[in-house]
């Protein structure tokens, strides 16, 4: 797999749709599954508020809204069913 990264938004209303704990989680998993080539970075507001927290995979223009770590490995292939045994 090559290198992949996600960037989360840290702003205030990400935060509030538990954006530091989708962050942790996935880092989480990272460690446990040893995905080094998946780069995890927090990153200002991303201007785009609501509805989950904000998202970019990859460098994609495309913002995608998240509410929990599993969703974030789907878009990035990776298939969910391997976070069962983290």
């Amino acid at each position: 797999m090559q290198e992949q990264n996600v960037k989360i938004c840290k702003g205030p209303g990400c935060k509030a749709w538990s954006s530091d704990r989708i962050a942790r989680e996935l880092l989480e998993i990272r460690e446990a599954l040893d995905l080094s080539e998946v780069r995890v970075c927090r990153v200002p507001c991303m201007k785009v508020c609501g509805g989950g927290a904000s998202v970019r995979v990859n460098g994609e223009r495309k913002i995608v809204k998240l509410k929990e770590a599993d969703e974030v490995l789907g878009a990035l292939g990776i298939n969910a069913a391997f976070t069962q045994v983290v």
